[in-house]
């Protein structure tokens, strides 16, 4: 199975205040297409850094990283959020919803710079959230929604470009562990009948259980 993501050598450090810090020290790591990949790791390991290198949000201060065999470093700032806009897809813990705004407007957001017709949005739009089973709860806003149901529309919004990847940084951090369970059940339906991968962020023991494959990492470097 090729490589959808490959990071090498990476390095990146950062300033608080007058110190730096060094969140990732020479790692490598390959993401397989097709995968469900937990990334595991305490606070201040350097997770949410590699998920943000992954996603075109920052740049390492050496190494590389690759998406689709494509060195990341080589792209200029509008080729970045042109990868990040078309291929990527991105849910978080606190949901980051428009509060004015109901489902399925939420849920069109990432098109709003895409060259679609008004109908092809609405098209895609319907199958994201259908693909969520929010159909009945089209108009409603994130206020009126369960914590679940608010997670189900970020990861609708997620789709909703088509990505080939989605990152997750603690999808179910807020959520009870029923909730939890049914997010990742989820996500592991949409990974199959879409074909998209994914790699999410998680400390959750019973989280991890679930995934297909686990990476654990350690002051910056990946161990398994």
């Amino acid at each position: 199975m090729s490589s959808l993501v490959e990071l090498k050598n990476v390095v990146k450090s950062y300033k608080l205040g007058e110190t730096s810090v060094t969140a990732l020290r020479g790692l490598n790591y390959q993401l397989a297409e097709g995968a469900f990949t937990a990334l595991v790791g305490a606070s201040g390991s350097g997770k949410s850094t590699l998920l943000n290198l992954v996603g075109c949000i920052d740049t390492p201060d050496s190494g590389e990283v690759y998406f689709e065999g494509k060195s990341i470093s080589a792209l200029n700032e509008n080729e970045r959020a042109a990868l990040r806009s078309e291929k990527i897809g991105f849910i978080f813990q606190s949901f980051n919803l428009m509060p004015v705004l109901n489902i399925v407007e939420n849920v069109e957001l990432p098109l709003v710079l895409h060259n679609l017709s008004e109908k092809d949005k609405k098209d895609r739009v319907m199958k994201a959230v259908k693909d969520v089973g929010l159909e009945e709860f089209i108009h409603h806003r994130p206020d009126k929604l369960s914590g679940g149901q608010r997670q189900r529309v970020a990861i609708a919004r997620a789709l909703v470009t088509n990505p080939r990847l989605i990152l997750a940084d603690e999808p179910t951090a807020n959520l009870d562990s029923a909730t939890a369970h049914k997010i990742i059940d989820l996500m592991q339906e949409l990974n199959v009948s879409n074909g998209v991968s994914f790699l999410f962020s998680t400390h959750d023991e019973k989280v991890i259980d679930r995934v297909k494959q686990v990476a654990r990492i350690q002051d910056g470097i990946i161990h398994s």
